[in-house]
């Protein structure tokens, strides 16, 4: 379902803000100069996420559970030093149950 919000600019111009929600995906939002553009990119958004087009996977397929896992805990991890040693553990679990799953 989409909505179109109609927001005034310091300048005295008008932004519309148009948002997509449907059931199962994540939120669209974009912002548009007129009403009109807003419109179609909402109708364009809701088709193309009903027909499985809209979201990229074509990175998700290329990687896996175990290498996020691996660049979680590389990246962010290591700068909760009070957390590491259990969630390390937790994840280490986690990437040797499904690892190798794709992530598209």
């Amino acid at each position: 379902m989409g909505a179109i919000r109609e927001y005034p600019r310091t300048d005295g111009s008008t932004t519309y803000h148009a948002e997509v929600r449907l059931r199962g995906h994540p939120k669209q939002r974009e912002s548009f100069r007129t009403k009109s553009q807003a419109k179609k990119w909402i109708q364009d958004t809701e088709s193309a996420i009903r027909d499985g087009r809209h979201f990229k996977t074509a990175e998700a397929k290329r990687h896996t559970l175990g290498e996020l896992i691996d660049r979680f805990i590389s990246q962010w991890l290591s700068k909760y030093p009070k957390r590491q040693a259990k969630q390390t553990a937790l994840l280490t679990w986690w990437k040797k149950s499904a690892g190798a799953y794709s992530l598209g």
